[in-house]
């Protein structure tokens, strides 16, 4: 659905791209992870023909982006900062955007309602708070049902609540086909909603994969294991049990030297330590950071 191929782009003598290649496939969410300057935002603008490149291709439903503008009636697009109308209302923003894109009212109403806006829906744009801003953008770019969805840091300004609102409408949306690329420093609605992470700095791809491979890879293999005090002795006599940590009250934090975690668990119960929770440690903030001071 889309395509980047080794994206190149300076500005002057400094390279903000340099041969990033992603792709994004149907009903697939990619999110795109990086320090400020990584190049993320400009790889965005490239890919929505908003910029050109020095090198490389860009396509989106298979048709190129420069060279074919019917394609974006298919794009829905949330920009990092919306420059929206501030003269004009919420709903005249998307009744307008909806006449664009041959969307009904109806369609505006429940977007509104989606979005939780409703109330402020006749309300200036000029007088909205940042989020309230952020939410209109989000509506308008989900009219009429696009089926490739590109979003730069959606989620600023905007309340813990209405994330995990607009995470379930997400999470829809890959359900129904819709095919979504995002970037964000929002690392909890990565680890919920990504089924691959690509990480770029300096504008070079330094890391692609799922959540659970990018925590293999920078902080190793950990679980997180709540258990009575004789699994400590147990841990200790494992060969693939690399470090033991405990707080001391019953938690255990176990770094593995290859991923046995079935073996781990099977043997703690086979020496009849008993067992209250053991799940992967997915710290996905201390990955990232690990990443970037590794890089």
């Amino acid at each position: 659905m889309i395509v980047i191929d080794r994206l190149k782009k300076k500005y002057g003598s400094k390279v903000a791209l340099n041969g990033v290649s992603l792709e994004v496939k149907k009903g697939e969410f990619v999110s795109v992870l990086g320090p400020n300057g990584a190049g993320k935002t400009t790889m965005i603008r490239c890919t929505l023909a908003l910029m050109f490149p020095d090198g490389g291709s860009v396509e989106i439903l298979g048709k190129n982006p420069f060279k074919d503008k019917s394609v974006f009636r298919e794009v829905g697009y949330v920009q990092e900062l919306p420059n929206l109308p501030p003269f004009l209302t919420g709903r005249q923003v998307l009744r307008l955007s909806a006449k664009m894109k041959g969307a009904s009212k109806d369609e505006v109403d429940e977007l509104l309602e989606l979005v939780g806006i409703e109330e402020f829906a006749d309300r200036q744009i000029a007088k909205y708070s940042k989020g309230m801003t952020q939410r209109i953008a989000i509506a308008e770019a989900l009219l009429g049902n696009p089926q490739v969805l590109i979003m730069d840091e959606p989620n600023i300004g905007v309340d813990p609540i209405f994330s995990l609102h607009i995470r379930d409408t997400f999470n829809k949306l890959k359900k129904k086909g819709t095919s979504i690329l995002m970037t964000s420093h929002e690392m909890e609605d990565v680890k919920k909603l990504s089924d691959k992470v690509v990480l770029i700095y300096r504008g070079n791809k330094v890391f692609e994969g799922n959540v659970e491979e990018l925590i293999k890879k920078f902080l190793g293999i950990v679980v997180v294991i709540e258990a009575d005090q004789r699994a400590e002795e147990v841990l200790k006599g494992l060969d693939f049990v690399k470090k033991v940590e405990s707080d001391g009250g019953g938690k255990y934090y176990v770094t593995l030297s290859e991923d046995k975690r079935e073996e781990l668990l099977r043997e703690l119960i086979f020496q009849g330590v008993k067992v209250r929770s053991y799940y992967l440690d997915v710290d996905i903030e201390k990955a990232y950071e690990r990443a970037i001071n590794n890089v």
